[in-house]
């Protein structure tokens, strides 16, 4: 029941704002489109500067504007699981891929969460910023809860996964052809991975296989660093701070 009242009052705390998103939404969508697709216009990259532009002219601070935005922010949860149903079309493929997945999500996520501890320490972050960090690479509510969990900014944990979803699907490609890596199937895996679901949606636009691989690897991802990060948190704190 308490679950229940929480979500509630996400939802209810929606406002006028979820217009900008929307509208800002629309015009990157549209941006996109005329591209033809081109990954330096995706929506998110045309509509998060636009609405943050917005944002300063009126004087809105990300917070305000984070909780108007409730029944989005409480629609990702319903999104993810839904991601499940292209998944279950590929399952007989999986039985025979099992082991080079799990190692592939098991070294991945586990990277991803130490290079970006590592690379705030190289920078002389401080410890709350780097608290903010370690969840970059997973899906946003799972990356809210875990950063919620050990001590880090909600605010800002939003806006890095954001940003390493985008520099995610930019460089993606460029990677895929540098290692050689052609198999769509182990391209989404690695979208899910490291670029959560701004990678899928990337990926569902190579093709319904590879959109239905990077979902596997981004839940997995997300559950695997929730399990990892949060007890074994203060080792790596200590090591680089």
């Amino acid at each position: 029941m308490e679950f229940l009242i929480l979500q509630w009052q996400q939802i209810s705390l929606s406002s006028w704002v979820i217009g900008l998103s929307l509208v800002g939404f629309m015009i990157g969508t549209w941006a996109y489109s005329r591209s033809g697709g081109n990954p330096v216009l995706h929506p998110l990259l045309v509509a998060t500067p636009l609405v943050a532009g917005l944002l300063y002219l009126i004087d809105m601070d990300f917070q305000t504007y984070y909780a108007g935005n409730g029944i989005l922010n409480w629609l990702l949860g319903p999104t993810t699981v839904a991601l499940a149903v292209p998944l279950s079309k590929q399952m007989r493929q999986l039985p025979p891929l099992l082991v080079t997945i799990g190692i592939t999500v098991l070294v991945g996520g586990f990277f991803t969460t130490v290079s970006a501890i590592a690379i705030g320490a190289l920078l002389n972050a401080e410890e709350l910023v780097i608290l903010s960090l370690a969840a970059k690479s997973v899906t946003t509510p799972i990356a809210v809860g875990i950063t919620e969990q050990i001590g880090g900014l909600v605010t800002l944990i939003v806006m890095v996964v954001l940003l390493t979803g985008i520099v995610g699907i930019l460089f993606a490609q460029t990677v895929f052809n540098l290692v050689k890596i052609t198999d769509e199937r182990w391209q989404g895996l690695i979208l899910g991975i490291s670029a959560h679901a701004i990678g899928t949606a990337k990926a569902f636009d190579k093709s319904p296989r590879c959109g239905a691989f990077a979902t596997l690897g981004m839940g997995l991802n997300g559950i695997w660093t929730a399990v990892f990060l949060p007890p074994l948190m203060p080792i790596p704190v200590a090591i680089f701070l």
